[in-house]
Formats: structure tokens, C-alpha cells, sequence
């Protein structure tokens, strides 16, 4: 996102800065992002909707910090928080599966081009790996 895309985003937040009751201009959305000058607390909540980010992470975005971010959520995670949760991981597990799937076509598709000798030993293969699999289920 460019500095621009970034001001005007937040502009059309309307959050209006304490001491001024204004909305920042763009001029001193600049003069935050270059460190001209020091960010008005009451921007943090915006600025990070604007970044579609937790607040948390504009000041800490370690593996500690996540960490204990994550801990905190799990112990107060709301019903609608909890499907929100599920309902992202299963469509990253829905792409895990298509990929896999994929995986397996692009090898099907090239078998056709393999030796016959080649695919009696990967089936052969492929057979110790199942019962392997399957003994240790």
C-alpha cells in the first residue's frame, strides 16, 4: 500500500484528533509516516483497521508477543470469534487438500510416460508404505 492509499484510507475513517476535533490532512498523515512528527495515540485503533492488522502488532510483532496475544484470545474467544477461527482454518486446510490433490493428477498425468519396470517398483513402494502406514495407526 502507498503512503497515499494509506492517508486517504485513514481520512475516510473520520477519526478526528483530540486537541483539534479536525480529521488529519493528508500533509500530516506524511509527517507521521516520514517521523516528522510523533503519532497521536487516539490514530493507533485506525491506523491498524486501515492495515486490517491487531493494534498489538503495530508495537510487537514477535513470536512472544503473538504468543501471549494468542493465549489471551483462547481464554475469552467469543462463539462468533470461535467460528470465525474454524471457518479461516478450514479454508486453509480446503487449500492444503486442493494442492495435494493437484499433486497427485500432475503425477497420475506424468505415469504415462514411465517404464514399466520403473512402475512395478513404485508400486512395490508404494504398497510397503500403506501396510507401514496402516500397522502404525
Amino acid at each position: 500500500m502507498s503512503k497515499k492509499e494509506f492517508a486517504k484510507k485513514l481520512i475516510l475513517l473520520d477519526v478526528k484528533l483530540k486537541n483539534t476535533g479536525n480529521i488529519p490532512s493528508e500533509n500530516t498523515i506524511y509527517a507521521y509516516l516520514n517521523g516528522r512528527i510523533g503519532i497521536k495515540i487516539e490514530l493507533i485503533p485506525s491506523i491498524a483497521e486501515v492495515l486490517n492488522i491487531p493494534e498489538q502488532l503495530l508495537f510487537d510483532d514477535s513470536f512472544r508477543a503473538r504468543k501471549i496475544f494468542l493465549k489471551h484470545i483462547s481464554e475469552s474467544i467469543t462463539a462468533k470469534e470461535k467460528e470465525l477461527l474454524q471457518s479461516s482454518l478450514c479454508k486453509e486446510r480446503a487449500l492444503v487438500n486442493k494442492m495435494e490433490t493437484d499433486k497427485f493428477y500432475k503425477i497420475q498425468d506424468l505415469l504415462v510416460y514411465a517404464p514399466e519396470m520403473f512402475l512395478e517398483k513404485l508400486e512395490s513402494i508404494l504398497r510397503e508404505y500403506r501396510d507401514l502406514t496402516l500397522k502404525f495407526r
